[in-house]
């Protein structure tokens, strides 16, 4: 056998890796500018409108009852009748009535709405219709001639008038259009002094009405018409009563014709009701004409001072007066 040849392999030695030292050069730290920190804004949040969900309706179900014979059978009698109607009036012939001719109205014009007329106060008539109103015919103009006589001094504005006799305005102003006719009455402008709020007085130029001294019947006229007095005293008395629990009503000075009395009015009551004794004296003051000079008292106060013999109240009793209404007593 032939001998293996072996193989000469030359061994090469490896070498060690070596180490190569590097040298850590200093690194060279840069100074780093801070940046700036760029603020973002918020996002608008869009909200999305949740889509509407239509559901779609079931259908109902429909239930059915059981319907009796006799129901059903009134049912198709009521159909058979409406179809029998509509068949009749079908055959049912229409009459055509004639148009007729249509009449053209004239509108007439439209009334005019008066204005109303103001509230008027209504005092309480004490006089009646007595002699001289019946012969004027009318008791403001008896009212009128009676303010002017007893005040034949005085400068009046017609607003005044008014006031003080109570009655309708334009009564009074009819009725001193005809006074000034003829020639009783006369008009002119006038200097007026009026005191205000404060206290100041001022002067204004206004129009007035006064009694014209040169007339001719002036005496006669007012002789006559001052010698009337109250005719209705029970109606005076009926409506005293009214007042409250009056003990003593008496009448004196201008009533019974007695100019030396110190008052016109006595009354003496008690729990007397003050708006309605302030009314009564105001519509006697419209009647006579002239403001009264009232005396009012308690029957206490009364009592006390009849007991001491007061003079303003003896004279009143024992002087020319006339008592209405006498529950106190005196004699």
């Amino acid at each position: 056998m032939a001998k293996k040849t072996k193989k000469k392999v030359k061994k090469t030695a490896k070498k060690p890796n070596k180490k190569v030292k590097v040298l850590k050069s200093k690194k060279t730290v840069k100074k780093v500018k801070p940046k700036k920190i760029a603020r973002k804004r918020p996002k608008k949040i869009i909200r999305k409108k949740p889509k509407k969900i239509i559901k779609k309706a079931k259908p109902k179900k429909v239930i059915r009852r059981k319907v009796r014979k006799t129901v059903k059978k009134r049912i198709i009698r009521k159909k058979a009748a409406k179809r029998f109607r509509r068949v009749k009036r079908i055959k049912k012939i229409k009459k055509i009535k004639p148009k007729r001719k249509a009449i053209k109205r004239i509108k007439k014009p439209a009334k005019r709405k008066r204005p109303r007329k103001a509230k008027s106060i209504k005092p309480r008539v004490y006089i009646g219709k007595g002699a001289l109103e019946q012969l004027f015919e009318s008791q403001a103009k008896v009212k009128i001639l009676k303010f002017f006589f007893r005040n034949s001094r005085g400068l009046f504005q017609p607003k005044e008038i008014f006031k003080r006799l109570r009655t309708n305005a334009t009564i009074l102003r009819h009725e001193l259009t005809k006074l000034e006719n003829a020639d009783l009455l006369k008009q002119k402008k006038a200097w007026l002094t009026f005191e205000t709020k404060s206290g100041k007085i001022r002067k204004e130029k206004k129009m007035v009405y006064y009694l014209n001294p040169a007339f001719d019947f002036i005496h006669e006229l007012k002789n006559l018409v001052l010698k009337s007095t109250i005719a209705s005293k029970d109606d005076l008395v009926n409506s005293a009563r009214k007042l409250g629990n009056v003990k003593l009503l008496l009448l004196a000075g201008l009533f019974t014709g007695d100019d030396a009395a110190r008052a016109d009015l006595l009354i003496v009551g008690d729990k007397l009701n003050h708006r309605r004794l302030n009314n009564f004296v105001k519509d006697l003051e419209a009647e006579v004409g002239r403001e009264l000079n009232c005396a009012i008292m308690n029957t206490k106060e009364f009592n006390y001072r009849y007991d001491m013999y007061d003079r303003f109240v003896r004279d009143l009793i024992t002087g020319k007066s006339e008592i209405l209404i006498n529950r106190v007593n005196l004699w």
